[in-house]
């Protein structure tokens, strides 16, 4: 039997690919899935924020999340304290549109279990008052970062604020949150200027 016809019969090649001698960089030419890494990133913003509240902080943060009105358009949202395992990563792009109004409507220092305010209190030691501000301060780096990410069409403008969010962000949610440091989410913050900058846009995920 030939070489040819032993080929045809078990798949195989009889002289190598083109395609084996490209060559590539693996960061500008394979983007990180911004879709999955933002929603990831929410998530674990979610669960941190969620584990931070004392009785009293559930409490009322459960009251003020069952009269928030939300758009028409978007499905129910599961309750974050009960259900934090029902969120699907749609849920988690539309939570962060609007936790920083749900939290900036009762959040305080009685809303924060102490030893948690004293972990985050080492950002400013001397006034207990500002933790809940820099918890919220999170959730709105959050919010504008996943604002400027989806971008339907970058400008200069759109490429430096998208830089700015992206920087300020992986400034403050280490800061804030032990568990992000050295979280893949937050180190591809690093690349992705460059990708909206080489494919001039980003993944759109479809949010309303």
């Amino acid at each position: 039997m030939s070489r040819h016809q032993l080929c045809t019969e078990y798949g195989l090649r009889s002289l190598p690919s083109i395609l084996d001698k490209l060559k590539r960089e693996r960061h500008l030419q394979t983007p990180q899935d911004v879709y999955h890494v933002t929603a990831g990133k929410i998530g674990r913003l979610l669960k941190l924020t969620c584990e931070l509240f004392s009785r009293e902080g559930e409490d009322n943060f459960i009251e003020i999340w069952k009269n928030f009105e939300i758009p028409k358009r978007w499905s129910r949202l599961p309750n974050p304290i009960t259900h934090y395992n029902s969120f699907m990563m749609s849920d988690l792009l539309r939570l962060a549109m609007i936790m920083p109004f749900l939290l900036n409507q009762f959040l305080k220092e009685s809303s924060i279990k102490r030893n948690e305010t004293a972990m985050i209190q080492r950002i400013d030691a001397f006034r207990v008052s500002s933790v809940p501000k820099i918890i919220i301060s999170c959730w709105i780096h959050v919010a504008k970062t996943m604002k400027a990410v989806f971008n339907k069409k970058f400008t200069s403008n759109s490429y430096e604020e998208l830089q700015q969010c992206l920087e300020e962000e992986f400034s403050i949610l280490p800061k804030v949150f032990v568990n992000f440091v050295n979280l893949p989410n937050i180190h591809v913050n690093m690349h992705l200027l460059m990708h909206a900058k080489t494919f001039e846009h980003l993944l759109i995920p479809k949010l309303v």
